[in-house]
């Protein structure tokens, strides 16, 4: 293996979850032991890796542990049990020295993988299980996918398929990955009951589709793919379940023995757009119908849609027994002040935030997350936990002429106090501040500034020249995090 881009460092002592068992299958019904695992939670496809809004020194490609806390905490803040990631990252020389996970033929960047060391090891403490899809279909700039893999062997895109040596370098990937000892836990990647499913990728379906070749032609070649590395990884990992990742007729992943979950990923704008029914409830009860007794179902991308639209889905994922749904998605806190953010193809929804903020009412945030939060009660068949203080303490940084800082998970507004002496009295200067402020957010992630951490507030009342000491605490509906640490400024 290779230690290539920025070594992720790892310094945390992880609550190990012994009595976590791990989730199995019965007929169509997913099992935590002798109970159904039925979740609602947010996807967070940059929870292994940061997609955007990476820092000219790449610092921040690989989400720290305060970053990771933050998704984590946001997932359970709104009753999620589970989450996915997004495939994992292979290079491509279009990507400027990038740090990846895939980084040359049959090497892997060390640093990245204690990264995704630390994510699996911190789910056991927010009893969060995780879905891991391998690879992508796409070639999505930063990320890349099958293309980018099967030149890495010196071979064409499309032999990423049938090519015998390509999959021989995929299935020395899976052995890797499977065979994995955490660096933070100990435990083995094949034995860690933080793992919910392997998948074998993200939306082989439209594999075909964007390269305008012929379905019929390539779904086959697919899924002969499909059934070969889910048989080998069955080989390597017998304690945990694989996910299909789609583009191949569904009733041959539902007699394969290896396969374990089926998925769907159901938008409302998307759909629309491609002349499909819109409507997203009726497509994931014919789903279930047609996997009743059969396999369980799991909507694991669902979202970009109205509020009822989307409200119908998660009733019907609940009603019909359909085992879980992740909406999409989560995007955490910055270890260096905001937020991350993203915009979803041009649609009106953003990444989601928690616990939501009037920034995002362009697409219902708050109310979304707050919808999601009742339902995975629901779906889980566990009373509502009342909302918790904002934690851990913000920590405010003085950037260009303003202030930025590192915020609380949960916290719904921020108090900025400041004092003419470190130790008091201090006053409040501001209150009610946000730190989700960003509203085009396409063209913020498009901008050079996009790198950098926002200004989140500006002391217009201090005196140049003068030193002042300032202090600022979290809030939300349950109280106050502790103050953070004193920060001395001359302005």
């Amino acid at each position: 293996m290779l230690f290539t881009g920025i070594f992720f460092q790892v310094m945390v002592n992880a609550q190990t979850n012994n009595n976590w068992p791990i989730v199995k299958r019965k007929g169509d019904q997913l099992m935590e032991g002798d109970k159904p695992f039925c979740f609602f939670g947010l996807a967070a496809p940059n929870i292994q890796q940061n997609e955007s809004q990476i820092r000219a020194d790449r610092t921040n490609r690989f989400p720290d542990e305060f970053e990771i806390r933050d998704i984590l905490g946001g997932i359970q803040r709104t009753g999620g049990r589970a989450t996915r990631t997004f495939a994992l990252s292979v290079y491509s020389p279009k990507d400027n020295g990038m740090p990846v996970y895939i980084s040359a033929y049959r090497t892997y960047n060390e640093g990245a993988f204690r990264c995704l060391d630390l994510i699996i090891a911190l789910c056991h403490e927010y009893d969060v299980r995780i879905i891991l899809p391998f690879i992508a279909s796409q070639s999505f700039g930063g990320i890349r996918g099958v293309d980018e893999f099967a030149a890495l062997s010196g071979k064409p895109g499309s032999a990423f398929w049938t090519d015998d040596t390509v999959k021989n370098d995929f299935k020395h990937l899976l052995g890797f990955i499977l065979n994995r000892r955490n660096t933070v836990n100990g435990i083995l990647y094949k034995d860690d009951p933080a793992i919910l499913a392997w998948q074998l990728g993200n939306e082989f379906g439209s594999y075909a589709g964007d390269r305008k070749l012929d379905y019929t032609e390539w779904s086959p070649r697919i899924l002969a793919w499909s059934k070969e590395m889910a048989a080998y990884i069955k080989q390597l990992d017998s304690n945990h379940l694989v996910m299909e990742a789609g583009g191949v007729d569904r009733n041959a992943l539902l007699e394969d023995p290896n396969i374990d979950i089926i998925s769907d990923h159901l938008y409302e704008y998307w759909n629309r757009m491609g002349g499909q029914p819109w409507q997203l409830a009726p497509i994931a009860k014919a789903s279930k119908d047609q996997t009743r007794g059969r396999k369980p179902l799991v909507v694991d991308e669902f979202g970009l849609g109205s509020t009822d639209n989307l409200r119908s889905l998660m009733e019907t994922i609940r009603t019909e027994d359909i085992s879980g749904g992740l909406l999409w998605s989560i995007r955490s806190h910055r270890r260096d002040g905001g937020w991350y953010y993203h915009n979803e193809g041009g649609t009106p929804v953003n990444s989601f935030h928690v616990p939501g903020f009037a920034v995002g009412a362009a697409y219902e945030e708050t109310r979304l997350l707050d919808l999601l939060k009742s339902e995975a009660y629901g779906i889980g068949g566990i009373a509502a936990k009342p909302v918790s203080k904002p934690s851990p303490e913000p920590v405010l940084m003085r950037h260009a002429d303003g202030f930025t800082w590192r915020g609380s998970t949960g916290a719904a507004s921020y108090t900025i106090e400041r004092s003419e002496t470190r130790n008091g009295p201090f006053k409040v200067i501001a209150v009610g501040l946000q730190d989700a402020i960003v509203a085009d957010v396409a063209s913020f992630e498009s901008s050079d500034k996009a790198a950098e951490p926002l200004v989140l507030y500006y002391d217009e009342s201090a005196v140049k020249g003068q030193t002042y000491f300032y202090r600022i605490k979290a809030i939300n509906l349950a109280g106050e995090s502790p103050y953070s640490p004193v920060l001395q400024v001359t302005n």
